[in-house]
């Protein structure tokens, strides 16, 4: 039987460390690529995002089914999980505003997953797996839009990824109502994470409004057009 998870246990330091360092040879491997060579580089992490998102629901479905999905929160409605496929869009057409929140979302909020993940079953368990493998697939795709593709960001992406992450909250909480779940935390914040200490939800998003938006305009001298590199954030976008 497995034991539950633990955040910071063991098995969770370990996981991150191999996270870390399967990030920096993927994202070293990527640019050694030709320019060419990169942008296929990119497309086939998206169809792997595609695959293994459809391999971790149709094994919940399998596994719960439909009802049981429901009543355990496995539909795929989390942030993370709509994030899987708009990192598909980004590494495939390059949509600005999906390679906008590829950046912004997985960089600030998906990567919250990893840190403090909410997850009970413990290693080696299937759930186990398709949770850490998820989650360190959306991280490679923002490794690798900004460290193999070089993609730069413009002026209003930061505000652009608030309002689309708004919007997804807007649009979940209501489904949220009607399902009595939890998908995006609207209803109460995880123990351990940073919502929990924020006060009742769906509230503590309108206190996250402004440090949001300055954690996206600082993230945003990392990746603006500076240059040499204008060129190429002109023809990424």
């Amino acid at each position: 039987m497995n034991t539950a998870f633990t955040n910071w246990g063991t098995t969770h330091l370990i996981t991150m460390a191999i996270i870390a360092i399967i990030a920096y040879l993927f994202v070293w491997y990527g640019r050694r690529q030709s320019a060419e060579g990169r942008i296929y580089f990119a497309r086939r992490l998206g169809l792997v995002i595609l695959l293994f998102f459809i391999f971790e629901y149709t094994w919940r479905f399998a596994t719960y089914g439909f009802a049981g999905c429901i009543e355990h929160q496995l539909l795929p409605l989390h942030f993370c999980a709509i994030m899987s496929l708009i990192c598909i869009i980004a590494m495939w057409w390059r949509a600005p505003w999906a390679c906008s929140l590829v950046y912004f979302g997985i960089l600030s909020a998906s990567i919250q997953a990893i840190i403090t993940p909410v997850l009970r079953d413990n290693f080696p368990s299937i759930a186990f797996f398709n949770f850490f493998i998820s989650h360190s697939l959306l991280f490679l795709a923002a490794l690798t839009q900004i460290g193999v593709l070089g993609w730069r960001a413009r002026r209003r992406d930061p505000l652009l990824c608030l309002l689309l992450m708004d919007a997804y909250i807007l649009a979940i909480h209501p489904v949220n109502l009607w399902l009595h779940s939890n998908y995006g935390f609207t209803a109460h914040g995880p123990a351990g994470t940073i919502l929990a200490q924020l006060g009742p939800g769906p509230w503590y998003y309108l206190k996250l409004q402004l440090p949001a938006l300055a954690l996206f305009y600082l993230m945003y001298l990392f990746v603006r057009p500076t240059g040499k590199n204008c060129s190429r954030s002109e023809q990424f976008n």
